[in-house]
């Protein structure tokens, strides 16, 4: 569904004159004024029974109603750092209509919290995503503490949510304050994201949250409550409810062992985030050694899509593209071997009417200028090194990637939990009970609990139906350093030139469809030097197409431009990348392993929806 872009409106950071942070637009406190610390120990973790009820388990999920400044999510980290039987696995996810700038969130933290708790605040504040609306997963301590941040109205995003909630923590401003919050809607919003073991605490106790929740299907009762509140309420789910949601939600068993087919961006990215939550992965490639295809390529180009009515494919390929920056920082951070260039993506309007679009779209706000500004064609000039005949946006964060050293990092960072069936061509597939089998060239079967299938259009070989994935031939030409000695960022057009690990630049690339020629041709160099023409005109003196080296693989495209990301026929896609691949890939594989292994996803209801192969069902 598109909509147009609507900026988040932040909070500022106040104070009350007994130091208690407060908010001006609500007129309340954010916490009592006895200490937030205490409060989330009493009426939250206690509430819940926490830590006590996820000793042991592999998952445990918490869901809360208002993040506010975030004290609440740092309590229960902490409990679960002190906890010495603690899940293996901590999710905590939570909604913020109106979340804090960074700056003020370090400021709040030093006033607010004990020294103790200085590197936790400190990471969250380091991680602490840009205003864009939607849904932003951050993760901590190796990947075993998971926040799920939506940034948003919780009557839109409580919707889009999908997960279990083990404990839910009904935290926003007072009732009389802020009554959308605790409204019949939201609370039955809260049911349907309820586990059948959900619980709950509040510190209120107004008579109209207590009729809400039991509307909804739950039993609350009053408790001693915090500070100066004689009660709080905790609750649980009516025996009847618990009964639905024990048929309609019931718990998954993760798979322990998982083949993935494909060992380009997609499978790598996969095989990283399956290992990541203990499961045992076999990748399967037919060829030598990763990312010998499209994934081949001595760089490409990491860039969001913007669009003004903030279509179905711009909100995923806005959030994808702040997932997969967020990663691959990460893996910076880590040492691992990726090579990179986080020097900001220059994308140039086409025409005169689209800079005038390019404009207007910052005009209004609704995106972070940390996210998107527009530049004029001497600010685009400036900032290039070379001539531009328009202005167009700029991308702070975007980078130019060399796809196989992602596909290394990821491995390197997945480590023994994945083991690498090179030279191994997968030639069918065949399912006994809840086990899968794959036959290879070499004659030998591959036993699995699941098959994700990240092998581009070889993918329709092993589906039971056929799903339109279509080969695009693209050509990339390779330039000498020495012909644009200046450039050292990216610039898009139709085309792109991008630095490369080694040195030279990486123009391209054509986009033929229907075209399945290999060979590197001279005719797609020339279409690519036409492309460089107009990115930057008149900035060098194009050489002969002739004599230019280049690369040729094949894209997957979908009729309707979005990947496959999901379940069919019992497997499991990753696939249809198109041209995004460097963009799309990160999240798409949390998305997928989310899914296999029963966690919260990292995506909206609708959006994963939009990206199932089910769309393409015969059904549908």
């Amino acid at each position: 569904m598109s909509r147009p872009l609507q900026p988040l409106v932040p909070a500022p950071l106040e104070f009350a004159d007994d130091g208690t942070p407060r908010s001006a637009a609500y007129g309340d406190v954010y916490h009592s004024s006895e200490g937030a610390l205490a409060q989330a120990q009493h009426v939250f973790l206690a509430g819940n029974g926490l830590p006590e009820r996820w000793a042991g388990r592999e998952r445990f999920v918490v869901l809360e109603t208002g993040f506010g400044l975030g004290l609440n999510f740092l309590a229960t980290w902490r409990a679960w750092r002190d906890s010495p039987d603690r899940c293996a696995r901590l999710h905590f996810v939570s909604v913020e209509k109106h979340p804090f700038a960074q700056y003020d969130l370090a400021i709040a933290y030093q006033r607010l919290l004990p020294p103790d708790m200085a590197d936790m605040a400190q990471k969250l504040v380091e991680r602490w995503p840009l205003a864009v609306r939607g849904l932003h997963r951050i993760e901590f301590d190796g990947g075993r503490v998971i926040l799920t941040l939506g940034l948003g109205d919780a009557e839109h995003l409580l919707p889009q949510l999908t997960l279990r909630a083990n404990a839910i923590f009904l935290d926003g401003f007072s009732p009389a304050k802020n009554p959308e919050l605790w409204s019949p809607y939201i609370c039955k919003q809260l049911s349907r994201l309820a586990a059948a073991d959900a619980t709950l605490a509040t510190w209120s106790v107004a008579s109209g949250v207590r009729d809400a929740l039991a509307g909804a299907g739950f039993v609350s009762e009053k408790q001693a409550g915090f500070g100066p509140k004689r009660h709080m309420l905790t609750g649980h789910l009516h025996p009847g409810a618990q009964a639905a949601a024990l048929r309609h939600r019931p718990e998954p068993t993760a798979p322990k062992r998982v083949a993935v087919i494909g060992a380009g961006l997609a499978g790598c990215t996969v095989a990283e985030r399956l290992a990541a939550r203990g499961t045992e992965v076999l990748l399967i490639e037919r060829h030598a050694a990763p990312a010998q295809e499209a994934s081949g390529n001595a760089a490409g180009v990491l860039r969001p899509m913007i669009a003004r009515d903030d279509s179905v494919i711009a909100r995923f390929s806005r959030a994808a593209f702040l997932h997969a920056s967020a990663h691959m920082r990460r893996l910076a951070g880590e040492g691992r071997p990726l090579k990179w260039g986080p020097t900001g993506v220059m994308q140039i309007a086409h025409d005169a009417e689209h800079e005038h679009l390019q404009r207007e779209v910052c005009e209004t706000g609704a995106l972070p200028q940390a996210l998107v500004r527009y530049l004029s064609d001497w600010e685009m000039t400036r900032r290039i090194g070379y001539p531009v005949a328009l202005g167009g946006w700029w991308f702070p964060r975007g980078a130019w990637v060399n796809p196989a050293s992602l596909c290394d990092a990821n491995l390197e960072r997945a480590g023994a939990a994945v083991s690498r069936l090179m030279s191994t061509e997968a030639l069918s597939l065949t399912r006994d009970a809840d086990r899968w089998s794959v036959s290879t060239a070499a004659g030998t079967l591959i036993d699995a609990d699941a098959v994700v299938l990240a092998n581009a259009a070889d993918a329709c070989a092993l589906l039971p139906h056929p799903l339109p994935l279509t080969r695009v031939r693209g050509q990339v030409t390779r330039l000498p350093r020495s012909l644009l000695p200046n450039l050292h960022v990216t610039v898009c057009r139709e085309g792109y030139i991008c630095p490369t690990p080694d040195g030279d630049l990486n123009l391209g690339a054509s986009f033929d469809i229907g075209d399945a020629d290999t060979a590197v041709r001279e005719d797609s160099h020339a279409g690519n030097l036409a492309r460089l023409e107009r990115l930057l005109p008149e900035a060098c003196t194009p050489p002969q197409a002739a004599t230019l080296p280049g690369r040729t693989s094949f894209r997957t495209a979908t009729p309707d431009r979005l990947p496959l990301i999901g379940e069919t026929g019992g497997l499991h896609l990753l696939t249809g990348l198109g041209a995004r691949g460097l963009v799309w890939n990160a999240l798409g594989a949390e998305l997928l392993a989310a899914r296999l292994c029963g966690d919260p996803l990292p995506l909206e209801r609708d959006l994963a929806l939009a990206l199932s192969p089910a769309r393409f069902s015969p059904d549908n």
